[in-house]
């Protein structure tokens, strides 16, 4: 037997066991799954362009001048159209899952609404039924005086009381499954929020290569202009300004290459590019002088490919040392001709690196003076060969270094129009 409440009296039907109010679920199967086959032919679309146009840019297809004039352009678009089209499918396929969800959801809970709203009104007139006949059996048992002579049997409720059990069992019976399909629905909701979040932020997936490009490619710009006037102070001047930007070249190209071959992993370059950028790095120059990185005794041949990457840091720190002894004697150690410290300087390392931090400006701006001709800035670009070997491999550094910037300079132009 259910106890009679007031709350089976009220208009509004109570929330379910999970706390839910009952109500039919919104929104269209039909126009999602409509939706999601869009997205995902879109997505299909764009994943068989971006193929297309990778054989485009790698070569594999098209021949001839017309083709040249789109290849560079290709090697742009295909990696941006790719990454479109995985961020399409996943989208369309988490949406058309929870259309299929929806529907399931629906169909299972349209019929329990409508009988639990359908049931809930006889709950309520069952319910005023019986409060109005306990009250009139409570009137008739008992007056004022109790002692008034019962002359027949009292009243019985239980036929009221039957009847509203009933009602009450018959709308329980819509109202407490209700939850079940709808935690299911909501699960799947919940799901299809991942999914969407999971492509269209954390990458739809943008991957490590693709968040890393601009500021890649804006570096590579950057680098590209700063390679150039590098190349153009070394043409001219000759002094500490020449040395400072040979330092400069050797990071700017080390850097080049890491932009480079981040641009191939993001598929926005090329391995040509990748191989111009290495081979632009590699100072064959200075190779062609390996036996005078050997000291014999203390430093033998291995330690030499060393010695030759690290050149023009070694030559611009000597020099800016030299000339900061005659700034500031007993700055440094003072080194014996085998090498030993006959004398140790009272300045630490620390002290040391702040004074050459505070002289740099001046080493820079005293004995600089113009090169003078075509000729003479062509020999300090090849680093001052003096042998046909050296000049060979310094030719081959100024034509590398050359040819890189033309090649980049044509594919900003490109990308540009």
């Amino acid at each position: 037997m259910t106890e009679n409440s007031y709350i089976y009296s009220q208009e509004e039907m109570p929330h379910t066991p999970g706390r839910r109010r009952v109500r039919t679920l919104a929104g269209s199967p039909e126009a999602i799954a409509v939706h999601a086959q869009d997205i995902e032919e879109i997505g299909e679309k764009m994943a068989r362009a971006a193929r297309t146009l990778e054989l485009f840019a790698d070569g594999t297809v098209g021949k001839g001048a017309s083709f040249e004039a789109v290849r560079e352009q290709a090697k742009e678009v295909h990696a941006d159209l790719s990454t479109a089209a995985e961020r399409y499918l996943p989208s369309g396929q988490a949406l058309a899952r929870y259309s299929t969800a929806l529907s399931t959801a629906q169909g299972d809970t349209i019929w329990r609404v409508a009988g639990a709203e359908r049931t809930w009104e006889e709950v309520r007139t069952a319910s005023r039924a019986l409060s109005g006949a306990s009250a009139e059996k409570t009137e008739w048992a008992w007056n004022d005086n109790h002692d008034v002579e019962q002359t027949g049997a009292a009243p019985s409720d239980d036929a009221e009381q039957a009847a509203f059990d009933t009602a009450v069992e018959n709308w329980e019976y819509y109202w407490g499954s209700y939850d079940a399909p709808v935690e299911t629905w909501e699960h799947a909701y919940d799901a299809a929020c991942a999914g969407l979040e999971k492509v269209n932020a954390d990458g739809v997936s943008d991957s490590f290569w693709d968040n890393t490009m601009p500021f890649v490619e804006a570096m590579l710009d950057v680098l590209l202009w700063v390679g150039i006037a590098l190349l153009v102070v070394a043409f001219v001047v000759s002094g500490p300004l020449a040395l400072l930007a040979g330092v400069l070249a050797a990071v700017a190209g080390v850097l080049s290459l890491l932009g480079e071959i981040c641009r191939y992993n993001a598929g926005r370059g090329s391995w040509q590019d990748v191989a111009l950028a290495a081979f632009g790095i590699v100072p064959f120059g200075k190779l062609a002088k390996f036996a005078t990185f050997v000291a014999p005794g203390k430093l033998g041949k291995f330690t030499a490919v060393f010695r030759i990457a690290g050149d023009d840091f070694a030559r611009y720190g000597g020099k800016l040392d030299n000339f900061l002894k005659t700034k500031i004697p007993g700055l440094f150690n003072e080194v014996g001709p085998n090498g030993e410290i006959v004398k140790f300087s009272p300045h630490g390392l620390n002290s040391q690196n702040l004074i050459r931090m505070l002289y740099t400006p001046q080493f820079l701006l005293q004995g600089n003076h113009r090169v003078g001709g075509w000729r003479a800035g062509w020999l300090a670009l090849a680093g001052n060969p003096t042998n046909a070997a050296e000049a060979i491999g310094g030719t081959v550094d100024v034509m590398t270094d050359v040819i890189g910037f033309f090649s980049g300079l044509k594919d900003r132009v490109e990308s540009a129009r």
